[in-house]
């Protein structure tokens, strides 16, 4: 009779001595984390191989992208009569492509805070800020600030 029939049998596996219980479980450890293992990689290529047979359908049903419109027609249909400004460094970066989003965000923040054009303001750099907050905490921070400009 092998060990492993010894340990799985409850009347046997009292006559064991320490160090063959030892091994008995050792070896019962490693089976089942070699099982699970096994499976989770198993399901690591079922996932993968599902993921890219979705990618593939969701490129074919996606519908083709329309021409974007004129840099000015967009910029003046942002733009009212007090924003002409605005809308003409606006106009400027989105022709001039990708290079220009620091001047489309300099515009933004002028046209939120509704100063014109800020004569000292110059974004140089652009980064995320990693964020650990919760939506109420990004919620009540919004409300803070909001009642502090009144």
């Amino acid at each position: 009779m092998s060990l492993m029939e010894q340990f799985t049998n409850p009347e046997t596996m009292h006559a064991l001595s320490f160090g063959e219980k030892m091994l008995a479980s050792t070896i019962t450890m490693l089976m089942g984390l070699g099982v699970t293992f096994l499976v989770l990689c198993i399901l690591w290529a079922f996932i993968t191989v599902m993921g890219k047979a979705m990618g593939l359908a969701n490129r074919e049903k996606a519908p083709k992208t329309k021409a974007a419109p004129a840099p000015a027609a967009e910029a003046k249909s942002v733009a009212s009569a007090d924003d002409e400004v605005q809308a003409a460094i606006i106009a400027a970066a989105i022709a001039a492509g990708e290079d220009a989003l620091p001047a489309v965000i300099a515009a933004a923040i002028a046209a939120y805070e509704g100063s014109g054009i800020p004569n000292n303001l110059v974004v140089r750099k652009i980064r995320r800020i990693p964020s650990n907050t919760t939506l109420w905490m990004d919620a009540a921070r919004d409300d803070v600030i909001d009642t502090r400009r009144m």
